[in-house]
């Protein structure tokens, strides 16, 4: 069947000729109306649902009316010819009512027997466009109201739609427009008619609106997918809360697990001939306004993407890196969030955990941005948190925090597995932890550890084992507090490397033996953060900030592969590093007026 090409009927001169009318209609339907007529020496036919198509002659117009009347499954009456109740749906400002949780005054409500699989695709096509602009309702309430720009599944157009849900469950009404102005006049107007000062939204990128990010869901207090809000037991007996994730065991390693072994050779004392250093920060990330960054965590899909961590003052947000799009924020600490780390499951799903100065560290799916874990064992700010996934068990969360201690947590059951003490609780502070998998399946712990002392003390633990592996100490002329930062990197083979970048001084080891394997000068002389990646040929490239700079170096050879500058220094000096399939790094680093980070891929070549 001819499909016709759209057109704006109300902008062209048409005479209508027919006009039929759904009689006995569904209870999820409208009254439905089809209407064909002359226009421009061609023909047209409108749909309530389907919108106005041009068709060449009146052959393919009324073959067009029987194809749409096949659509819905009840009776068809000529009617006398009216153009009002087309324009109900599809108004003369250009905007369509796609759907609506209350209203079947709506397209959805117009699309007959493939209603859900028209839905299917217009879902599809807001979730895969691009967020303009969003609000996040009250915690309890679990709702956004979001301005979104995509393409229309059926004719192509670039749409800009208005989503308003409020309580997530309850309510949803779906507009788009032709046009951005109108699209946003219609997204202020609604985030303003559903403000609400007992329930303050949690952000909101209209300024003058009334926040609050303390708008957290009440303890012990839960909404069901359905919307019932109630106790947290009462609805979890009721059946009516479903599991909050099926942790999927992380798969034994395919050579089975191999004692850990040191270098194999000594550090090589060639470096890269040139790197080539490319800035893919992406655009949108560089006219934001967001503020800077707490802290980092870059994490590599199986498919090829890059995802990116970024805290900031009570929520933490997962971006793409490739086009800087928010795949997702969360909220629920009630101050600010201090770390964040992403880890990939046995299963393609993505999880943040986030730790925070009100004592709790956070576990969140990526897909619903929804909390799976709160850990409340901390008796002070959690300042570093940690993934690590040993085959054959369930992925272990470590965080660190200024009660001095190091905790491992079993997630299934959300309590701790292991309890490391390093100290006097708000004296001894945990600033920073790394964790990875050895080869022989056990679990390696590092922590940064400072007590405002002459010295600073790095620990290696084997937290299968529970043993103390290893104990670096930073000493230094100077009293005061430093903040040590720490990575930790398992090659492919079987020896393991640990960093810290305490007061000016970064300093990798052999994880395995203990050795000193490099020493460098960081770029500035205060406390910067550090990474760790593995290139393909065994090289281990560092990452360091300090100042108003990041640099990298090749750990093996010493030399320098590339230097970023910052044009604010900033208290916080977040970094990540990833090695790329194909030799490359992707390198994240943050600052004041980095928001939330700056992304370079550097290239070494020869």
């Amino acid at each position: 069947m001819d499909r016709g090409t759209m057109i704006d009927l109300e902008n062209e001169v048409h005479g209508a000729v027919a006009q039929w009318e759904l009689r006995e209609h569904g209870p999820v339907e409208m009254v439905v109306r089809i209407q064909v007529g002359t226009v421009n020496g061609g023909w047209y036919v409108r749909h309530q649902g389907f919108g106005d198509r041009r068709f060449a002659d009146k052959t393919a117009a009324w073959q067009a009316v029987r194809g749409l009347m096949r659509q819905h499954d009840d009776r068809w009456e000529r009617t006398d010819v009216d153009s009002n109740p087309f324009r109900l749906l599809c108004r003369a400002d250009g905007s369509r009512i796609l759907y609506d949780t209350h209203d079947d005054e709506t397209l959805h409500a117009c699309w007959g027997t493939r209603r859900d699989e028209h839905w299917d695709a217009y879902l599809a096509a807001l979730n895969a466009g691009e967020t303009l602009r969003n609000t996040e309702t009250h915690a309890l309430l679990g709702g956004t109201i979001e301005l979104i720009e995509y393409r229309d599944p059926l004719d192509g157009t670039q749409r800009y739609a208005v989503s308003v849900a409020v309580e997530t469950g309850v309510d949803w009404r779906v507009v788009d427009y032709r046009d951005r102005a109108a699209a946003d006049a219609r997204y202020e107007h609604e985030v303003w008619k559903n403000a609400d000062e007992e329930l303050p939204y949690r952000s909101s990128d209209i300024i003058d609106v009334p926040v609050s990010r303390r708008s957290r869901q009440p303890e012990g207090l839960s909404i069901s997918p359905s919307g019932e809000i109630g106790e947290t037991s009462d609805l979890k007996y009721l059946g009516l809360l479903p599991p909050r994730i099926s942790w999927p065991r992380t798969p034994p390693a395919a050579d089975g697990p191999r004692p850990v072994r040191g270098m194999t050779a000594g550090p090589r004392s060639w470096g890269p001939k040139e790197v080539h250093v490319q800035d893919v920060t992406p655009q949108i990330w560089r006219d934001a306004i967001d503020p800077p960054p707490n802290d980092l965590a870059l994490a590599a899909l199986p498919d090829g993407r890059y995802l990116l961590a970024s805290a900031d003052d009570a929520a933490a947000h997962v971006l793409g890196t490739r086009n800087g799009h928010r795949i997702c924020t969360v909220s629920g600490h009630i101050e600010r969030v201090l770390s964040v780390a992403l880890t990939v499951l046995a299963d393609g799903e993505v999880v943040l955990a986030t730790g925070g100065q009100d004592r709790e560290a956070r576990v969140w799916t990526t897909r619903e941005s929804e909390p799976v874990a709160v850990l409340s064992g901390h008796r002070g700010p959690v300042n570093a948190v940690a993934w690590a996934a040993p085959p054959g068990d369930v992925p272990w969360l470590v965080t660190g925090g200024d009660d001095a201690t190091v905790r491992v947590w079993d997630l299934v059951a959300e309590e701790t597995r292991a309890v490391f003490e390093v100290g006097k609780p708000s004296v001894d502070i945990v600033w920073s932890i790394a964790a990875a998998v050895r080869s022989d399946g056990h679990v390696c712990v590092v922590a940064g550890v400072d007590g405002g002392h002459d010295s600073s003390t790095v620990y290696v633990w084997d937290a299968t084992a529970g043993t103390v592996m290893h104990k670096f100490v930073f000493e230094r002329a100077e009293s005061g507090i430093r903040v040590p930062q720490v990575a930790v990197a398992t090659l492919a083979d079987r020896s393991l490397r640990v960093a810290a970048a305490v007061g000016g001084v970064v300093r990798i080891w052999d994880g395995h033996t203990g050795e000193v394997v490099r020493t460098f000068a960081a770029p500035g002389p205060c406390d910067g953060y550090v990474s760790l990646a593995v290139l393909p040929d065994l090289r281990v490239a560092v990452a360091v900030t300090g100042g108003r700079q990041t640099q990298v170096w090749d750990t093996e050879s010493g030399a320098p592969l590339a230097e970023v500058h910052h044009t604010v220094e900033g208290w916080r000096k977040p970094v990540d590093l990833v090695a790329q399939p194909d030799g490359a790094l992707l390198l994240a680093t943050g600052r004041e007026g980095d928001t939330p980070a700056r992304v370079l891929r550097l290239s070494p070549r020869g």
